[in-house]
This record gives structure tokens, C-alpha cells and sequence, in this order.
């Protein structure tokens, strides 16, 4: 019996090429599992849902006012701290916060640690905490979640209408 491969240029298989056609296999194999981890892997775009609807709800109850000196509205996660400073003129503002969640956000407005802070309540429907602070130039709040899971942050700081 003829071999099929008689007057063909691929000739005879031989111990090198099918070595080099096990290295090529293997590179695509590698190349396709590693495009399936890269795609599989990838971090989900887009805000969670319910933290879109906690943002939406924070922001509601503390809208944006034409005299405020600041404002932010920030996710925490478990346990996480943020610091935020405001150069503000002298004078009293009222904080204004409120948190979507579970469990509560620890807001401190002084630079020492002697200060154990304010407690803001989380909650799917917050209610505004307001403090009244005497600030001279500049606003600090140092701000801890002691939530178990992720948090809607809302604060705003205007001027006092009186102390």
C-alpha cells in the first residue's frame, strides 16, 4: 500500500515537527483559557443596584443648597475610613448626614482622637442627623464605617442660621 503523503512537500512526520505541533497546540490552548479567565475575571461594570437606589435616597433627603460650603456623597465599605477637610470662613455650620445601609458611620470633626464622634444610624430609610459645629478656617470630619457591608454616605456643610 502507497502512503497518502508520497509526492507531497510535507513529507515524512517526523520526531521535530510533531513536537513543534504539540507547541503550537498547547500555546493556543494556553491563549484560549487565558481569554476565558481575562473575560470571566473582569469586574462587573456599572454601580449595584442598591447602592444606586441608597444614593438616590441620601441625595433626596440632602439635596445640594445654594450656600453650602461643601458636600460629598461616598460609598464606604466595611470598617473603611475617609478624612475630609473644608476651608471654610470662621463661624458655626450645621453637618447635615444621612446613611443608607446597615449598621451606623462614626463621624468625627475634630483632629484629635479624643473626640469619639457622632453616630450616624444606617438604614434603607435614613433620617438626617444634624450637628452644629464652631469651625475656625477650616472644616475636618474623619469619617469610619461601622457598617457590616457597604454604605451610602451623604454630608453637607452650610452656615448655621444661629448657635
Amino acid at each position: 500500500m502507497e502512503s497518502c503523503w508520497k509526492g507531497s512537500n510535507l513529507g515524512p512526520v517526523t520526531p521535530d515537527r510533531a513536537q513543534g505541533a504539540t507547541l503550537y497546540a498547547l500555546a493556543a490552548a494556553l491563549l484560549v483559557a487565558g481569554g476565558t479567565w481575562f473575560f470571566v475575571a473582569a469586574p462587573v461594570l456599572g454601580e449595584n443596584p442598591a447602592l444606586a437606589v441608597g444614593r438616590q435616597t441620601v441625595e433626596r433627603l440632602i439635596p445640594d443648597s445654594p450656600d453650602q460650603a461643601q458636600a460629598e456623597t461616598m460609598v464606604l465599605g466595611a470598617g473603611r475610613s475617609e478624612e475630609r477637610s473644608a476651608a471654610v470662613s470662621n463661624g458655626v455650620y450645621t453637618v447635615t448626614m444621612a446613611c443608607a445601609g446597615s449598621g451606623q458611620i462614626r463621624v468625627r470633626v475634630s483632629i484629635t482622637t479624643i473626640d469619639s464622634g457622632k453616630a450616624v444610624p444606617c438604614s434603607p430609610t435614613p433620617t438626617p442627623v444634624e450637628l452644629n459645629v464652631s469651625v475656625a478656617a477650616m472644616l475636618f470630619l474623619s469619617i469610619t464605617s461601622e457598617s457590616p457591608s457597604e454604605s451610602v454616605f451623604r454630608w453637607r456643610a452650610a452656615p448655621a442660621g444661629s448657635y
